[in-house]
C-alpha cells in the first residue's frame, strides 16, 4: 500500500490518510476524486484494520459503481466484496428488503420504473374521472418526484408547495393526486424510485435500533458527487453518520447541474456549518485536459457567485487552441463537425470513439444524426431509445415482477392478455371492480374468479390458467430457468415465430438477449434472485448502457456528459437561448447552473475542444436568428484559433449553355439539403449547366440517386 500512496500527489494522500471525523474533497474536474476515494477504503482497511464490513460508499451510477468495486479489489482483494459501494438506490433497496416490513410493507416490493408510475397516475386520474389532457400525467409525476426528493408528503404538499402557486387549479389538485398515486402504489405493494431514498429515511426515523444497527454497520462513509444529492438524500447520509461523524463527501459545486431532479446544491456548499469540526481540502490539480482547455473553463466559471472558490491547474501541456465555428444553421454546424472528424481520421489517427457531441436539448440531435447518417458515420445517442424499454422485454420483466410480487396490478394489467388469451378490458374491469369491491388485491381476485357470475364461464376458465401459470413459479427459484420455462410456458414466443417478419424477428433476438442477461447475471452474482435481476435493470441508467468497445462517435446532452471524458470535443448549439437556455436567463441561480453545464461540457474534453453555433435556427417551420452565447465572450479570446465562419460553397458547375440564360435554378448549390414531394429527403450531389435547363442530381435518404431539371424540380429548401 506504501508504494501505491507515493502515486498520489501531496493533497490527494493527506486525504487518503484523512481516517477520523468528516472530511470535504471538494474535488475539481479530473482531479483523481475516484482514485482517492478508492485509495482511502484500501488505507482504512490495510492499515487502519478497520472491518470492509463497516464501510459504506455510495454514488450515482452503475457504471461509477463498478468501476469503484473494480479498483477496490485491485488494491485489497477478494476482503472488497464486503464493502458496500453502490448507488444510493441500489443501497436503499438492499436496507429496505431486509427491514421494510417495519414500515408495514411487504419484503417481496417491486421496484416501479416511471414508464409504471405514469400507468399508475393515469389510473388515478381515471378513478378521480379527470381529463387527461387538463392534467397531464407526466407534470403529476414531476411533481410527485420533486416533493418526495424535498422530503414532503401529501398531507404536506398544500402548504410547502401548493400554497406558492395561488389560484392555480392544478397545483390545488396536486395533493390528491398525490395521495391516491401513493395509495395506489401501497395497494400494490410497490415503490417507485423516490420511495426507496424516503422510505428507508423513514425507518430510520420510525425503528432507532434499525438505526443504530446501520450507523455501527457503516462506521465509515463516502459519498461521491455529494452535489447532486437532494434533501431527502442529505437526510439519509446526515442520520447514518449521526453516530460516529465518520463521513468523506466528495464533490464539486462547480459540477452542480442537476437542480430540475433536485439536487441542491447547498448540501456541499453547507457541509461546513453542519459539521464544524470538518477538514476541508481542494483537489485542483487536473489530470485529464490541456492548460489551454483548462484555462477556458477556469474563466468561464470564475464569472459565478455561487461557488466554493477553487481553480484546476495542470502539469499537462498547452495543448492546440480551442476550435470556434460559427455556422449559417445547424445542418452547416452539423457538416463542419462531420469535416473536423473526417480530417483528424485521417491526418491524426482519430477513432470514433474518441469523438463526443455534446448539446442543451435533445431536439438538436436530428441535424447530427442526418449528417452522420449521410457520411456512413456510426455512431450512438446515450439516452435514446434503451433495450429494456422495448415492448417485448417490458412484457417479459412484467411476468418476473408479477411472479415475485402477485399484487403488482400494474404488472398484471399488462400481460393478463399478452399473448393474448381472450380476456377483454371489460372483464378485466370487472375482475378489479370485484378486487376493490372485497379490498383484495387483482391477483386475489383471480384466485376467485370461479365466484365471479359478473365474468363469463370461458373468460373465467382463461384467467383461471393465467392465475396457474403465475403460480408455476417459485420467486426464489433460479431466475434463468424461471424465464426459459416461462418462455416455454406461456407461449410468448410462438406469436412472433408464427409471424415471420423481420420485426417478429428482431423481437426474438431482443428476448434471447435479456435471457443472455440473466444468464450472465447469475455467473456474476452467486446468491442470484429474480427480485435482484429486476432491481439491477430497473436501477440502471443511460450511461451504464453505453457501449464503450465500439467505435462509433458519441452523441449525449450535456447532462449525461458528467463524469465523462473524450479526447475530442464538440459543443454545439452555444449560442442564448440554447446555452444558456432560453427558460433560465430571468433567473440569476438558473443561469449560474447554465454556466456549470457549460464547465461541465469544457471539462469533459482532454485533448481537443471545438465550440461550435449558429447564426440561425430553424424552429418548426420558421428560422431565428441566433447571437453566441455570452460564455464564448468569457473565454480569453488568445485560447482560440482563428474563428472561422460559414462560407456559401462555391456551385461546381460544368456549362453547355448560354451564360445570358435566365436562371431558373433556384440558387441550388452542391451539399445543400433539399426535400422533394414524392422522393422525401435528399443532398444535391451534381449540377450540371445553369438556367431552368441545369440538371440537378440528388440523393435521395430513400429513394435514391435521382436527375431532375431545375425548372420543373419543385426542391424546397430543407
Amino acid at each position: 500500500m506504501n508504494q501505491l500512496l507515493e502515486s498520489l500527489n501531496p493533497v490527494q494522500l493527506e486525504a487518503v490518510q484523512h481516517n477520523e471525523g468528516p472530511l470535504l474533497l471538494l474535488a475539481g474536474a479530473g482531479s483523481g476524486k475516484t482514485r482517492v476515494i478508492t485509495y482511502r477504503i484500501a488505507h482504512l482497511i490495510q492499515d487502519h484494520g478497520i472491518s470492509p464490513f463497516n464501510i459504506l460508499a455510495v454514488t450515482f451510477t452503475n457504471k461509477a459503481a463498478d468501476e469503484m468495486k473494480k479498483r477496490i479489489d485491485h488494491l485489497v482483494g477478494d476482503v472488497s466484496q464486503h464493502v458496500w459501494a453502490s448507488t444510493f438506490h441500489s443501497s436503499c433497496a438492499r436496507i429496505l428488503r431486509r427491514n421494510i416490513n417495519q414500515i408495514g410493507y411487504d419484503r417481496s416490493f417491486t421496484i416501479y420504473d416511471s414508464k409504471d408510475q405514469m400507468m399508475l397516475i393515469k389510473d388515478v386520474l381515471k378513478t378521480l374521472q379527470v381529463d387527461e389532457k387538463l392534467n397531464q400525467p407526466k407534470a403529476i409525476q414531476n411533481r410527485i418526484s420533486m416533493a418526495k426528493n424535498r422530503f414532503i408528503r401529501p398531507t404536506e404538499y398544500g402548504e410547502k408547495i401548493s400554497s406558492q402557486f395561488p389560484n392555480n387549479p392544478f397545483e390545488e389538485a396536486m395533493p390528491v393526486y398525490y395521495e391516491q398515486y401513493q395509495n395506489q402504489l401501497r395497494d400494490n405493494n410497490a415503490l417507485d424510485f423516490d420511495d426507496l431514498i424516503i422510505l428507508t429515511v423513514d425507518l430510520f426515523n420510525q425503528s432507532a435500533d434499525t438505526l443504530e444497527y446501520y450507523q455501527d454497520k457503516f462506521r465509515y462513509i463516502m459519498v461521491d458527487e455529494y452535489q447532486d444529492t437532494n434533501h431527502c438524500q442529505y437526510l439519509l447520509v446526515r442520520a447514518l453518520a449521526a453516530k460516529h461523524h465518520n463521513i468523506c463527501v466528495v464533490g464539486d459545486d462547480d459540477q452542480s447541474i442537476y437542480s430540475f431532479r433536485g439536487a441542491d446544491i447547498n448540501n456541499i456548499l453547507d457541509f461546513e456549518k453542519d459539521y464544524p469540526e470538518v477538514t476541508t481540502m481542494r483537489l485542483e490539480q487536473n489530470y485529464r485536459s490541456t492548460k489551454n482547455i483548462l484555462d477556458a473553463a477556469n474563466e468561464v466559471i470564475g464569472n459565478n457567485n455561487i461557488r466554493k472558490s477553487k481553480r484546476l491547474w495542470t502539469g499537462n501541456k498547452a495543448g492546440t487552441s480551442i476550435g470556434l465555428y460559427r455556422g449559417f444553421d445547424e445542418n452547416d454546424e452539423a457538416n463542419y463537425i462531420i469535416k473536423k472528424i473526417t480530417e483528424r481520421r485521417k491526418l491524426r489517427s482519430t477513432k470514433y470513439n474518441d469523438c463526443a457531441i455534446f448539446y442543451r436539448t435533445n431536439a438538436q440531435s436530428r441535424a447530427l444524426e442526418e449528417a452522420l447518417r449521410y457520411e456512413n458515420i456510426p455512431y450512438q445517442i446515450i439516452g435514446g431509445h434503451r433495450f429494456y424499454e422495448r415492448m417485448e422485454v417490458k412484457d417479459i420483466l412484467a411476468y418476473l415482477k408479477l411472479i415475485i410480487n402477485p399484487a403488482d396490478t400494474v404488472s398484471l394489467r399488462r400481460i393478463i392478455n399478452v399473448p393474448r388469451r381472450g380476456i377483454g378490458a371489460t372483464s378485466l374491469g370487472r375482475l378489479e371492480d370485484y378486487a376493490r369491491q372485497r379490498r383484495i388485491s387483482t391477483f386475489e381476485a383471480i384466485e376467485q374468479v370461479e365466484t365471479i357470475s359478473a365474468i363469463k364461464a370461458g373468460t373465467r376458465e382463461k384467467i383461471h390458467k393465467f392465475g396457474q401459470l403465475i403460480k408455476l413459479f417459485q420467486p426464489s427459484s433460479s431466475p434463468l430457468s424461471v424465464i426459459i420455462d416461462l418462455l416455454e410456458e406461456s407461449d410468448y414466443l410462438e406469436q412472433f415465430e408464427k409471424d415471420g417478419s423481420i420485426e417478429a424477428r428482431s423481437r426474438i433476438e431482443n428476448i434471447q438477449e435479456l435471457v443472455s442477461a440473466i444468464a450472465r447475471y447469475e455467473e456474476i452474482d452467486s446468491e442470484a434472485t429474480i427480485a435482484g435481476f429486476l432491481e439491477s435493470v430497473t436501477l440502471a441508467s443511460d450511461i451504464d448502457g453505453m457501449a464503450d468497445e465500439n467505435d462509433v462517435v458519441t452523441l449525449m446532452t450535456l447532462h449525461s456528459a458528467k463524469g465523462l471524458e473524450f479526447p475530442v470535443v464538440f459543443m454545439v448549439g452555444v449560442e442564448e437561448g440554447l446555452l444558456p437556455h432560453i427558460n433560465s436567463t430571468g433567473s440569476k441561480e438558473e443561469l449560474e447552473e447554465e454556466r456549470r453545464l457549460c464547465y461541465v461540457g469544457i471539462t469533459r474534453a482532454q485533448k481537443q475542444l471545438y465550440i461550435a453555433n449558429a447564426m440561425r435556427r430553424r424552429t418548426g417551420r420558421n428560422f431565428e436568428s441566433r447571437v453566441p452565447s455570452r460564455f464564448i465572450d468569457e473565454i480569453p479570446p488568445d485560447l482560440f484559433d482563428q474563428i472561422s465562419e460559414y462560407q456559401p460553397p462555391e456551385r461546381k458547375l460544368v456549362s453547355s449553355f448560354d451564360p445570358d440564360e435566365e436562371e431558373m435554378d433556384g440558387g441550388y448549390f452542391v451539399g445543400q439539403i433539399v426535400f422533394h414531394v414524392k422522393f422525401g429527403r435528399g443532398r444535391i450531389a451534381r449540377i450540371i449547366g445553369v438556367g431552368g435547363s441545369a440538371r440537378i442530381t440528388v440523393r435521395f435518404d430513400r429513394s435514391g440517386e435521382r436527375t431532375l431539371m431545375a425548372q420543373y424540380a419543385n426542391l424546397q429548401i430543407a
